[in-house]
């Protein structure tokens, strides 16, 4: 089992159960991201975006005035259609158009076009007009009148002087009565040309006329004429012109006509095609809406899952793949940089930290203690930095000048191989070494993690406050651990592999940190297990987001 000291109080969890590998953290944090990345991906997508303006045309005012005008033309086309079919299938519009096309009314047409009705009718207007009928009673009048001065002309020359002259034309006595002058002048009249010619003029119109009425009665009396007349005015004839003029069969046709019509099968096809695009439109909405990947999205979207990766942003990291990164790491502490550009130990170090000689990367970085003499300097009260020899070296790398962080999650993935002489820390730093926060303090036994917080000020007199915990059970050197901490400005909390190990409230550092990585000797030293390394995989710093 292993033990957690917080202050005074001891939490057991079992190392096989309560820490979880950090292969599977790993994995879960890859994962976790791979679907973040691919819903990000997925919300930013050119699919999503089409799918959200189709969903927003298909909600518009736009569509569905489009699709109530294409179902309102469609129905109005079949509509049409509808009332076209049942009008040629009523008995109504059938027996029309089979009387229209029967033999009789075929015939009756024909005989409509014929000489024989074209010459009734003539003979028919001609005549029974006023004007024939009046032209024929003068000319009848005119004749009369011809004929009376013909008796009268043979009335008188059968007058006892009339006769008598005759016989002695040169008697100047006869000559002189009364009858003899006017028999002598109504037989010049008759006689002269002027008079024969007009009574041959009346008597030619008035033959003529006779002629036209006897030609019309003949024709009147003609079978065929009287059949005609006959079927014109039969009642089935005459509904048949009257529906014939009607407007509903005028309507009919029209209708037929339009039907027939380029114009409808253009139409036709127009509010198909349409209709075909929107319903497309709805098909490919539908799908994309019912697909795994859009219901896998929604169902993710309004949920907490993302809520820890949103909550931080990465402000420094390193993955350790290839050569150092000189500009994000000083190889030797703070102060010796910035006073003596060189490297120096602390007093209580036996192992002298080499400026980058013991750090070995490649796809992590190892900083490496080994048994090896070498000149270094020391940093002594109050003598300063003083020439020193030491039989060990070891290594340690720092942001002190590339990075710096107030509050926010510092973590990185560690590897111990341990060797019981040798500490190996994770920590934080200011420029004054108080505050300092041990993220992960290892020594003297590698199933013993310690934890801790320095604050306060030191003083001859008085250490720095301390608050400390320790984690055992766990044997750290077996695999690479997770090693964080949350840092806000009420609380410390510190987790190995995600679970939590320690929190602290009391001297919460408020002024930015840097980090350190290092391994020292720093109680009696000796060479059982060296050389020997602290490996680190990764580490990230985070800020949360606002």
């Amino acid at each position: 089992m292993a033990n957690i000291a917080f202050g005074s109080k001891y939490f057991i969890f079992s190392k096989f159960s309560s820490i979880p590998k950090t292969s599977k953290i790993e994995k879960d944090r890859a994962d976790l991201r791979k679907e973040y990345d691919d819903y990000n991906a997925f919300n930013e997508s050119q699919a999503l975006q089409d799918f959200r303006e189709l969903e927003q045309y298909l909600e518009s005012k736009e569509h569905i005035h489009l699709m109530n005008k294409l179902k309102d033309q469609k129905k109005a086309e079949e509509e049409r259609i509808k009332l076209y079919e049942a009008q040629k299938k009523s008995k109504k519009f059938k027996n029309h158009f089979k009387f229209k096309a029967s033999a009789r009314l075929s015939e009756h047409l024909n005989f409509a076009q014929s000489k024989e009705w074209k010459r009734y009718n003539e003979l028919k207007d001609q005549v029974t007009s006023n004007e024939f009928l009046k032209q024929k009673t003068t000319r009848s009048e005119q004749q009369k009148r011809f004929e009376a001065q013909t008796k009268e002309l043979e009335v008188l020359a059968k007058a006892g002087a009339v006769k008598k002259f005759k016989k002695d034309p040169g008697n100047e006595e006869l000559a002189g009565n009364t009858d003899v002058k006017k028999y002598n002048d109504l037989k010049n009249k008759i006689e002269s040309e002027d008079f024969k010619a007009e009574k041959a003029a009346i008597d030619q119109q008035l033959q003529e006329s006779i002629n036209l009425e006897k030609e019309y009665r003949q024709l009147a009396r003609s079978s065929a004429v009287k059949k005609f007349i006959k079927f014109e005015q039969s009642p089935k004839y005459k509904a048949y012109l009257a529906f014939e003029k009607s407007k509903i069969l005028a309507d009919y046709l029209v209708l037929a006509d339009y039907l027939r019509s380029s114009e409808h099968a253009d139409l036709l096809k127009t509010i198909e095609s349409q209709m075909n695009q929107e319903n497309d439109k709805k098909k490919k909405y539908e799908e994309f809406k019912n697909s795994k990947e859009y219901k896998w999205f929604t169902s993710l979207t309004g949920t907490t899952k993302f809520d820890e990766l949103k909550k931080w942003k990465v402000v420094f990291e390193d993955d350790f793949n290839g050569e150092l990164d000189r500009e994000k790491w000083l190889t030797r502490y703070y102060w010796g940089d910035q006073m003596i550009k060189d490297a120096y130990a602390l007093e209580h170090d036996k192992a002298f930290p080499t400026d980058g000689k013991n750090i070995e990367t490649g796809k992590t970085i190892k900083i490496i203690t080994r048994r090896e003499k070498v000149d270094g300097k020391v940093w002594k009260m109050p003598f300063g930095f003083i020439p020193q020899d030491f039989d060990f070296t070891t290594g340690l790398i720092n942001t002190a000048k590339s990075h710096r962080q107030l509050y926010g999650r510092i973590e990185a993935k560690i590897k111990i191989n341990f060797a019981k002489p040798v500490n190996y820390n994770f920590w934080m730093a200011s420029d004054k070494m108080l505050p300092h926060i041990d993220i992960l303090k290892l020594s003297h036994k590698k199933s013993k993690v310690e934890v801790a917080h320095h604050f306060g000020e030191a003083t001859p007199e008085k250490a720095p406050e301390r608050a400390r915990a320790e984690f055992k059970g766990l044997d750290v050197a077996q695999d690479f651990f997770i090693y964080t901490l949350d840092w806000t400005k009420e609380k410390l909390t510190w987790k190995i592999n995600d679970v939590v190990v320690n929190e602290q409230t009391r001297g919460v550092p408020q002024e930015p940190l840097y980090i350190t990585f290092s391994c020292g000797i720093t109680g009696k030293p000796t060479d059982s297990g060296l050389p020997a390394s602290m490996e680190v995989d990764w580490v990230k710093c985070y800020q949360e987001t606002k």
